[in-house]
């Protein structure tokens, strides 16, 4: 669109006067200049209603100790109820501990007496297959000694032994069966159980140094034992008369 000249005057004219105006109002206008005035009112106090305040103070201040003496009392009694209470419970607690502690104890003996008993039991037991085991030799050597003497025909020699409080339970006659004679002593030790651990040819007591009689000796003493006796360790001799 056009403009002619005098609607671009119109329009210059009217711009400039919004201009002005809108400077003219801003430069009137000044923001919080007059401020809301502040308004005081006075309430009136009755005096009546003031009064029954005054005279219910002095009520108040005696009913306070009473509730005060309340509290107290309360808190004197839930003291004494809680210590009752930890010493119930103690002592429950000491009842629990000596229950645990006399169940362990009678689970220890228990144990304890099923061990000795096994440990008895296994005793026996050892004892019973020693026995058997000395009968089974004494049988042997008893088998040996007569084969021996019904195929050699030669005659008996003695023995005797010195081991004193102790009884000979096995002690094999000696068979001559040597081109000599003579005393062979051999010295002992005997255990607890009757059982010779250990054995020794005594030249300086015997009369003869056959080898042959010594072995014969030694031999025999292997397969000899004596009772049991509460000694741990016995010497003593034993003494083979070989007659010629």
């Amino acid at each position: 669109m056009k403009l002619s000249p005098q609607d671009k005057a119109l329009l210059i004219t009217f711009g400039g006067a919004s201009v002005l105006i809108l400077v003219f109002f801003f430069l009137g206008v000044k923001p919080y200049q007059d401020k809301i005035p502040e308004a005081y009112f006075e309430i009136p106090v009755l005096a009546e209603a003031l009064e029954p305040e005054k005279e219910d103070l002095p009520e108040q201040t005696e009913d306070r100790p009473s509730s005060r003496a309340s509290q107290i009392t309360h808190q004197a009694y839930d003291s004494r109820a809680l210590r009752n209470e930890s010493k119930s419970l103690f002592e429950e607690e000491d009842e629990i501990r000596k229950a645990i502690e006399a169940q362990q104890l009678s689970s220890v003996e228990a144990l304890n007496a099923e061990n000795e008993a096994l440990l008895k039991q296994h005793q026996k037991e050892l004892a019973e297959a020693l026995a058997k085991k000395r009968e089974q030799t004494a049988a042997q050597i008893e088998a040996r000694e007569q084969a021996r003497n019904q195929k050699k025909g030669n005659r008996m020699s003695t023995v005797s032994y010195d081991l004193e409080g102790r009884t000979a339970i096995r002690i094999p006659n000696p068979v001559y069966t040597c081109d000599a004679r003579g005393a062979i002593v051999i010295d002992i030790t005997v255990d607890a159980n009757g059982s010779i651990t250990k054995m020794d040819y005594n030249k300086k007591s015997s009369t003869s140094s056959n080898g042959c009689l010594i072995d014969q000796a030694l031999e025999y003493v292997e397969s000899a034992y004596f009772d049991a006796a509460s000694i741990q360790v016995q010497e003593g001799s034993i003494t083979f008369n070989f007659q010629g």
